[in-house]
């Protein structure tokens, strides 16, 4: 809309509405009062509005004489009187374009045309049974007009009022807003009658999900992360002086806390890409560390080399999660392949040695690396597994290597315990984890549960039968084992 001034005292710059044909009725009607406060004559009769959202838009009437909250308000002077009528027809044009902009069709042909219709509070709600009635009331106060607006929709009995006291200027403003609000405040009886906005305008996400939920986990395993790097350059210089490590301890911690800050604003960080990142960190680490224990020419630098495994792990782990981000159960599956890596590897170790009196940090080493690797790979590439699937894998896994011990576990006992009796109960002990593995995979996959025919073992303990006596009571049988379909 463009904007309205009305100097006071002065004549206000009429509103052009030559497509709706109502100001040229309104400015030929001369003043929209007449002396005694009644509105005169409005005849406009276009074709009826056939919308249902009908809403009839009366004269303005001055000066507001019913207004109980309103100042005492006397007979107005010729020229305000020329103030108010040419205030009160632009009101009346504001008043229809705010209408017809919330929704509502204007009925012109349903204004009044007795030259002295009251238009007291019973008037307004006979007229209100099937559209919005608006009467707005106006008067000048000094310097400032005074608006009223009284509304009633359709099928109500109530008055909606609103009432300010404003600038000539803000005329067009105000009386908008206040037929908004007057629409918007009605009823529930007369809601209905104006168009409610679209589903998809009025819905808003009540929840927001967080953006990287995984930046806690994120930020300690750098701030741990860029520690280990401080300590490892002040080894890597064969100083043992405090006065350096701590404080390049808390300058690496520093440098990795604030790295991993930007990254998770950066880059949306779940929990499952952040513990991915610290498999392919740690164990890598964890690695190096073992492979160069006990070599005296990297006793210095053996940090330096676990710092080096955790660049590169973290580098494959980044380029993993880069195009696609990793669940909770694959940064979980990527664990366990550093765990079961390093025990198969120290065991194939031990195998090769022939003994298991020693500690096989070189098979161990190799073997956290390797399992982490191969683990991380597999996660990435097969379907997502959920966390508690991963873990009762692992736990059967583990539970078959116990079994594998025990079973096997008389081949070291007695005092001639050579290099094969040894490579048997170490060879039993990595068939036990991998069958318990496979049973752990078989047991937990969801078509065993969903399927009737496929294979379900479920272990059991306890009251397996009862044996009937003649004398008709019965006895419970104990016992363990499994139970299922092959």
């Amino acid at each position: 809309m463009k904007k309205r001034v009305v100097p006071h005292g002065g004549v206000a710059v009429r509103h052009l509405l030559a497509a709706t044909g109502l100001a040229a009725a309104l400015l030929s009607n001369g003043p929209a009062h007449a002396e005694d406060g009644a509105p005169r004559d409005a005849v406009v009769r276009p074709e009826p509005a056939s919308s249902p959202h009908a809403a009839v838009v009366l004269p303005t009437v001055t000066p507001v004489e019913d207004c109980s909250a309103c100042p005492t308000l006397h007979k107005p002077d010729p020229e305000t009187e020329r103030q108010l009528a040419n205030l009160g027809r632009e009101l009346d044009s504001v008043l229809v374009e705010a209408t017809q902009d919330l929704g509502l069709t204007v009925d012109v042909s349903a204004r009044p045309i007795a030259a002295h219709t009251r238009l007291d509070e019973d008037a307004l709600v006979d007229r209100a049974k099937d559209a919005w009635v608006f009467s707005p009331r106006i008067a000048v106060a000094g310097s400032r007009v005074l608006l009223r607006i009284v509304a009633v929709a359709p099928g109500s009995h109530v008055l909606l009022v609103r009432s300010e006291e404003i600038k000539p200027d803000e005329l067009e403003v105000r009386a908008v807003l206040m037929v908004r609000d007057l629409v918007r405040g009605a009823s529930p009886a007369g809601a209905g009658a104006v168009a409610e906005p679209s589903r998809e305008a009025e819905e808003r996400p009540m929840v927001k999900q967080a953006r990287s939920k995984g930046r806690a986990v994120l930020a300690f395993n750098a701030a741990v992360l860029g520690g280990y790097v401080g300590f490892a350059l002040q080894r890597a210089g064969g100083s043992n002086d405090a006065r350096l490590t701590y404080p390049l301890i808390a300058l690496g911690a520093g440098l990795g806390l604030g790295g991993s800050m930007i990254v998770a604003e950066e880059w949306d960080v779940g929990v499952g890409d952040s513990w991915f990142l610290a498999a392919g960190t740690w164990w890598p680490v964890f690695g190096a560390l073992l492979i160069t224990d006990g070599t005296s020419s990297a006793k210095n630098r053996r940090f330096l080399y676990g710092a080096g495994a955790a660049a590169g792990g973290l580098a494959l782990a980044t380029t993993s999660i880069t195009f696609e981000g990793m669940s909770e159960g694959g940064a979980l599956t990527a664990h366990s392949g550093g765990a079961f890596g390093t025990m198969l590897g120290g065991i194939a170790d031990l195998i090769v040695r022939g003994r298991t009196d020693v500690t096989p940090t070189l098979g161990m080493g190799v073997g956290a690396i390797s399992g982490v690797v191969l683990a991380g790979t597999l996660a990435s590439i097969a379907p997502s597994q959920p966390p508690s699937r991963v873990l009762l894998m692992d736990l059967s896994a583990g539970l078959g290597a116990l079994t594998g011990a025990a079973v096997a576990s008389p081949l070291v006992f007695g005092e001639n315990v050579g290099a094969t009796r040894n490579r048997l109960w170490l060879s039993s002990i990595a068939l036990g984890t991998f069958v318990g593995a496979g049973i752990g995979l078989l047991t937990t996959s969801s078509a065993a549960h969903e399927s009737g025919d496929a294979t379900r073992i479920v272990p059991t303990a306890g009251v397996i039968a009862t044996v009937s006596n003649p004398d008709g009571t019965t006895l419970p049988v104990t016992g363990a084992g499994v139970r299922g379909v092959f």
